[in-house]
This record gives C-alpha cells, sequence and structure tokens, in this order.
C-alpha cells in the first residue's frame, strides 16, 4: 500500500492538482495515457477523446493547415495542446458540452472518467481501502486525502503564514483570512461569510430553522458544529469545569465565558451610550435598540426582531408549540421564564420583597402595583 500511494502522490504531483481532484488510479492513468498519445483523437465516441462537432471542424480545419508537430491552440482562450485529444477535452470548458449521460439519473459529464467516478454514486462501490483503518473509497484521490490523517503530511501551505493543510480547498479558504474576502453574501442582512456552508447555517437564523436534530434528545440546533458539541453531553463529561462552582463546558471558550459570572468582568462596552457586557454577542443584540435593526423576521406573518431568541419564541405563536412542562401539575408553557413564573405557585416563593413595607411578591408586576401605594402614582386616568 504504501508504495502504491507514493507512485499516486508522485504521479498527482507531476500531472498537477487537477489529477488529484479529478479522477482515481487507475481510470485516471488510462484517461491521461490516451489522451497523450499522437493518434487519441483517432478514438471512438465511447473514449473521453470523443470529440464535438465544433471541436471535430476545429480539428479538421486545423489538421489540415498545421505544420507537424504545431501546437493545438484555443481560439477561445489561447491556450495550447501538443495533442488533439487533450484539445477536444479542453474546448468542452467553452462549448460547456458533456457528450457523457449517466443511465441511472441522467447527469452528464464532460470526461468519461468523471462518469464512471459519479455512477458509483448508485452502485455504493468503494474500491479503494485504507490498509491502516480499513475505510473504503469511491476514489483514489479520496483515499489518498484520507491517507494523510495517518501519515500526519499536510502539503499545501500557505505562503503568507505558512500553515499547512491536508486539501487545496482549505487552503483556499483558509487563505481568505489573510486577503479579508468574504464571498458569500446574506441577502436579509448583508452579513458575509468566507464559505457557502457558513452562510446557509447563517441563514437559518433568519428562518428560525433548526435542521440539525439530536438523535437522542428532542434538542435540534442551526448549526452542525452546535449539534457535534452537544452530543459529548449524551456521551462525555464536558471536559472544561469551572474551578469556582464545578460547572463543565464542552467548549474552553464557554468556560472563559462562564469565569466573568465569577470575576464580574464586561469587557464589551456600547460605544453609544456605554452600557458593558460579558459577552460580544450581548453587545451586539444591545446595540440594536440603537441602530433600531430588526434583522430577525417570522416568514409567516412578517413580524421582525432584534434577537433570533425571540423570533424563536414568537414563532410558537403559530406553531402552538409548549416545549417547558411544570413537572408537578403537567402545565405546559412556550417559553422558559413562563415555567419559572408558575413554578412559584409550588413552591409558594415570594421573591420580590417590597423595601418599604416588607410585602412579598410572587410575581415582579404585581410588586410594582403594590409600590403605587407607598409613592401614590395614580397613572391611570378616567378619559370622560
Amino acid at each position: 500500500m504504501d508504495g502504491l500511494l507514493v507512485t499516486a502522490v508522485s504521479r498527482g504531483s507531476e500531472l498537477g492538482e487537477a489529477w488529484i481532484r479529478e479522477g482515481h488510479f487507475k481510470e485516471q492513468e488510462e484517461n491521461q495515457e490516451g489522451s497523450l498519445k499522437p493518434g487519441a483523437h483517432e478514438e471512438d465516441s465511447s473514449g473521453d477523446s470523443a470529440p464535438d462537432s465544433d471541436a471535430q471542424g476545429k480539428s479538421a480545419k486545423d489538421a489540415a493547415t498545421r505544420a507537424p508537430g504545431e501546437p493545438w491552440k484555443c481560439e477561445d482562450c489561447g491556450k495550447a495542446f501538443r495533442y488533439c485529444s487533450a484539445f477536444t477535452l479542453h474546448r468542452r470548458t467553452h462549448t460547456g458540452e458533456k457528450p457523457f449521460a449517466c443511465p441511472e439519473c441522467g447527469r452528464s459529464f464532460s470526461q468519461r472518467v468523471h462518469l464512471t467516478l459519479h455512477r458509483r454514486v448508485h452502485t455504493g462501490e468503494r474500491p479503494h481501502t485504507c490498509d491502516k483503518c480499513g475505510k473504503a473509497f469511491s476514489q483514489g484521490s479520496y483515499l489518498v486525502t484520507h491517507w494523510r490523517t495517518h501519515t500526519g503530511e499536510r502539503p499545501h501551505a500557505c505562503p503568507d503564514c505558512g500553515k499547512a493543510f491536508v486539501r487545496p480547498s482549505h487552503l483556499a479558504q483558509h487563505r481568505l483570512v489573510h486577503t479579508g474576502e468574504r464571498p458569500f453574501s446574506c441577502g436579509q442582512c448583508a452579513k458575509a461569510f468566507r464559505s457557502r456552508a457558513a452562510l446557509l447555517e447563517h441563514q437559518c437564523v433568519h428562518t428560525g430553522e433548526k435542521p440539525f436534530a439530536c438523535a437522542q434528545c428532542p434538542k435540534a440546533f442551526r448549526f452542525s458544529s452546535a449539534l457535534l458539541r452537544h452530543r459529548r453531553t449524551h456521551t462525555t463529561q464536558p471536559p472544561y469545569a469551572c474551578g469556582q462552582c464545578a460547572k463543565a463546558f464542552t467548549q474552553v471558550a464557554h468556560l472563559a465565558q462562564h469565569r466573568r459570572v465569577h470575576t464580574g468582568e464586561k469587557p464589551y462596552t456600547c460605544s453609544e451610550c456605554g452600557a458593558p457586557f460579558s459577552q460580544s454577542a450581548s453587545l451586539a443584540d444591545h446595540r440594536r435598540i440603537h441602530t433600531g435593526e430588526k434583522p430577525f423576521v417570522c416568514t409567516q406573518c412578517g413580524k421582525a426582531f432584534t434577537q433570533v431568541s425571540h423570533l424563536s419564541q414568537h414563532r410558537r405563536v403559530h406553531t402552538g408549540e409548549r416545549p417547558y412542562q411544570c413537572g408537578d401539575c403537567g402545565r405546559a408553557f412556550s417559553n422558559r421564564s413562563h415555567l419559572a413564573q408558575h413554578h412559584l405557585v409550588h413552591t409558594g416563593a415570594r421573591p420580590y420583597r417590597c423595601l418599604e413595607c416588607g410585602s412579598a411578591f410572587s410575581h415582579v408586576s404585581s410588586l410594582l402595583e403594590h409600590q403605587k401605594i407607598h409613592t401614590g402614582e395614580k397613572p391611570f386616568r378616567c378619559g370622560d
């Protein structure tokens, strides 16, 4: 296996990154060998080099005027090719021709080898097996990439900072950190992201959709990363524990945020009014009070909110969902604060105390109403 991989990686380096992306060992080698034969353009329509009518006409015309050994030159972009077969394949990037169709789903491809690889989606064939762990892959290039998880090899290095990656796509995404480019923009709030996946996850914030559901409990999440973190709560003890209260967290960043509860630290300050916050997300929510921005819109009635949690709570008006149930009487509520308030009925607790006379109340609204006795305030006037 080691020898095969060394050969494969070496061939991949010689042929360029396109080889790594497009093919696997046997099929791609056959395709490359066929395209490098001087007479490869004489293959029939079953081969990768099956010429379209446009390319065939150009090839015949060029063949009559070309000097021996002269390269095949593309009139659209000026690229030159040694063999007609390679020229024919390249022409399809301009014409859009995809002559190789999948009989299962109808999807078409510009090269036969791509069709061969695609058909494994339907057959489930995975002929390339890792000798280390037994994992199987449909393409040799996937096996080459996977093999790096065992060897630790990271051949794609960033020229700006030297950080190395297993895949060229990961390097391309990383380089956006240096350029500052965020090519994927949200149509609803103009936020921009470095990857399409990040944009798609962000859009769930506006819709309130939570497509990532936990298989072990009813919880659902907007982000796949949040689901992965949540799963740890079912399988292992959270690894990051607070030394002051023993509360544990699945992420070190969450532990750092939690510690501010004990220290009272509030490092994020509003530039408009000076209000301090312990979390940057809380500051972002607060700033919408000043800007009036309400980016979270209900798709059913059009009502907009400053916070996604408010949208999630509002959507229960439409769905009728009441996920918070009282353990004492079974009564259910649409939000957690209403359940907490209801619990006071069972416990008899009266946490809201009047500083003037010591009277206690179970609801803050009741306390506010009572305080008018001491202030003499009479805010409600008869209109007549």
